[in-house]
């Protein structure tokens, strides 16, 4: 896992063995002290041995032992032992590890407690690196047990109500942030998940598989908002007769059993892959057919990829193994795409014997968590799967399970009855529903979810018109972006600011139009990123985009009744203390009242830029002034080269803006790399254009672009 995540670690070695090979290499290597990690059920059935030798040898390690209360990687199984964190504690002391610090994401809760084996008082969680660096200067064995329950396992205790939760969400306003992807560093969460929007691609929170950890807001950004007091908007099921289309859907011709029929079931963790496995084996059961079923968790707990071999068989057959043997599987349902589209997946199709019935509703990956990016391509992966079997049916399941049903956890079973209906299940439809049944959870949900797929294989015309309309984002024609962006920067300053803007996108259009190719990417490019710069973000504009109705529409689409709200902002003008963990700025908490000073600040965002722009004079407003002029010149600068210099570069130049994205050091860092990069492009250019033009557009012009390049 740590390799995954391009990360480093040194050295493999069985659960159990953690540190151990420390005792042999410690004599002979450069460092003079490493870190092992280790879980609490590997402590519990055998981690404690390797502290013991390492204690015994004498060497210097950190033994780092995470008490998270589940097995937290594969299912969420409860651990081998009961061992708590003060008899984990004592133990420690007593093997002899000599330093033993506690952290937790509640150290309140230790408060006063005189059964703690400790050497120093409780830390908060956020302390991590401030330990660590500690301890690594220490010469003996040490050990940091850090308690905190596992996320996965919160949110599936808490829909049982096994575990507190608080009365509290998080909102992100779309319209504030920047995509720069912080928030998704600072939490490595999955569920803050990209949306496409009007703007470029922001940020969302997916609620249903939010843990509550809440360290995204973290990330330096004042699009976050705490709701209080508020419960999730459920999605209503769409107003449609199911029972009547049922009883219009034709019999279903059920599949020979002649040979072993062959089922995978592909998805990720938390999609219900292994209990629709279980209910389809239950009901091949009921029918008096023999089936057989091979789960491949792996990485469940983490939003991992999830199979399930099912194997079909007559009465008086045997079926031989329970894996799908190579290029003989029969059905796919697959959740997920992406997990579909593996190669391990890949081999078992056929395309003259396996029918896919898909979602094509993809996932983020740990990828976008760590790289805010996503390197598949959903359309390449849907002709792959189409190019492997005999033929594929792929919709967006997971939109329409939560549209028809009120929940995307539905999508396997609507899969099912895709495939039921198109006759490749060699059990019937009522021995599924008795199965539903017997497995005891969301009975009525589960069968209408397994109709609604049937009646999306017979009528889909059905099943769509009884969807609300959705609202896309719009695709625009150059006119009609230039029209918009035009209309944004009136309401963001005032109609001279949008004139500004308009007579300069008209001079690269008419350029662009003379001679370039014909596609006007530049001039779309130019419409795009001339109104990013002009719109920077200052205390006005995030104000006003606080005060806009369509925060409250957004906001209420996805809470009933939202109650106190709470935005954690960190206003340059407000001086406050760098964190101590970060360096940065600290974010403060304002309640209510904040909307009453947006609505004042909206007010006077006249002033922006002139002598009685009380923050104009801050230097980050100084500096995105002078990107403005800086890309100005630079579209001047490209309007010259049209017709000489590669359009392509011209264009990825014209692009370089929509790298600087974020608030405050975030876009400090953004801004730098991308003067480094422009620097690098215009001297790419120089071979095909008049050296002093390049120079000339190249130099600052003021003391204010110096300063923003030398940064």
């Amino acid at each position: 896992m740590t390799e995954i995540n391009d990360r480093t670690t040194d050295g493999q070695i069985a659960m159990g063995g953690e540190g151990s090979l420390w005792v042999g290499q410690a004599h002979f290597a450069r460092d003079e002290h490493v870190f092992a990690n280790m879980g609490d059920g590997t402590y519990f059935h055998s981690g404690i041995l390797s502290i013991r030798q390492a204690v015994a040898a004498r060497v210097p390690i950190t033994f780092k032992i995470l008490y998270n209360d589940a097995v937290a990687m594969t299912g969420g199984q409860e651990i081998d032992g009961s061992l708590t964190v003060p008899q984990l504690l004592n133990q420690l002391h007593a093997e002899g590890v000599e330093r033993v610090v506690l952290l937790s994401e509640h150290p309140d809760d230790y408060q006063g407690r005189q059964d703690l084996a400790l050497t120093e008082p409780v830390h908060h969680r956020d302390d991590l690196m401030k330990v660590q660096n500690e301890l690594k200067e220490f010469k003996g064995v040490s050990a940091i047990v850090f308690d905190q329950t596992c996320a996965a396992e919160k949110r599936r205790r808490r829909k049982r109500g096994l575990y507190p939760d608080p009365d509290l969400r998080l909102f992100i306003n779309d319209r504030v942030c920047e995509g720069c992807g912080d928030c998704s560093v600072q939490s490595n969460c999955l569920s803050v998940e990209p949306v496409e929007t009007v703007f470029g691609e922001k940020r969302r929170i997916n609620q249903s598989s939010c843990n509550k950890d809440f360290s995204c807001v973290k990330g330096f950004c004042p699009s976050f908002v705490y709701v209080k007091g508020s419960k999730l908007r459920q999605a209503k099921p769409a107003d449609f007769a199911l029972d009547d289309y049922v009883k219009q859907l034709p019999e279903v011709q059920l599949p020979s059993l002649e040979n072993t029929r062959n089922l995978l079931v592909a998805g990720i963790g938390g999609m219900g892959v292994t209990t629709i496995s279980a209910i389809i084996a239950m009901a091949a059961h009921i029918d008096g057919i023999k089936a057989s079923t091979l789960d491949m968790t792996g990485l469940a707990q983490k939003g991992g990829p999830v199979t399930s071999h099912v194997r079909f068989a007559a009465a008086s057959d045997t079926i031989e193994g329970p894996r799908v043997p190579p290029a003989q599987l029969d059905v796919l349902i697959a959740s997920d795409m992406l997990v579909a589209s593996k190669a391990e997946q890949l081999s078992l199709y056929h395309k003259s014997r396996t029918h896919g019935f898909v979602n094509t509703n993809v996932t983020p990956t740990s990828e976008f968590v760590m790289k805010q990016q996503l390197s598949f391509d959903e359309h390449k992966m849907k002709r792959t799967l189409e190019q492997g079997t005999l033929d594929l049916r792929a919709h967006d399941l997971a939109n329409i399970a939560e549209k028809l049903l009120g929940d995307a956890i539905y999508t396997n079973m609507m899969l099912i009855g895709l495939a039921y209906q198109a006759g490749t299940l060699p059990i019937s439809a009522q021995s599924i529903e008795n199965a539903i049944s017997l497995n005891g959870a969301a009975v009525e949900k589960n069968i209408n979810a397994f109709h609604a797929g049937r009646v999306l294989y017979s009528n889909p015309d059905a099943i769509f018109a009884a969807l609300p309309r959705q609202e896309a984002v719009a695709v625009m024609t150059l006119d009609e972006k230039i029209a918009f962006f035009a209309k944004e920067l009136t309401a963001y300053q005032n109609k001279s600011y949008a004139n500004k803007y308009l007579d300069k996108i008209t001079e690269i259009r008419a350029k662009d139009e003379e001679f370039g190719p014909g596609s006007l990417e530049i001039t779309h490019t130019a419409a795009e990123m001339l109104y990013k710069v002009m719109a920077y973000k200052d205390e006005y504009e995030v104000a006003r985009l606080y005060s806009e109705p369509e925060f409250r529409k957004n906001l209420e689409a996805q809470f009933a009744d939202p109650g106190e709200l709470q935005l954690m902002l960190a206003p340059p003008f407000l001086p406050s203390k760098p964190d101590p963990k970060t360096g940065r700025p600290q974010k403060r908490a304002f309640g209510p009242w904040i909307f009453k000073a947006f609505e004042m600040l909206v007010s006077l965002r006249g002033l922006r830029g002139t002598a009685l722009d009380p923050f104009g004079y801050a230097r980050e407003r100084k500096e995105e002034r002078a990107l403005i002029k800086q890309y100005r010149d630079d579209l001047s600068l490209a309007c010259g080269k049209l017709g000489t210099a590669n359009y392509g570069l011209l264009r990825e130049f014209l692009n370089l803006p929509d790298s600087i994205r974020g608030y405050g050091p975030i876009k400090d860092e953004n801004m730098r790399l991308a003067q480094l990069r422009r620097e690098e492009l215009l001297g790419r250019t120089r071979g095909r254009s008049n050296h002093g033009d390049l120079q000339r557009s190249s130099r600052m012009k003021s003391d204010e672009k110096r300063e923003s390049v030398s940064r």
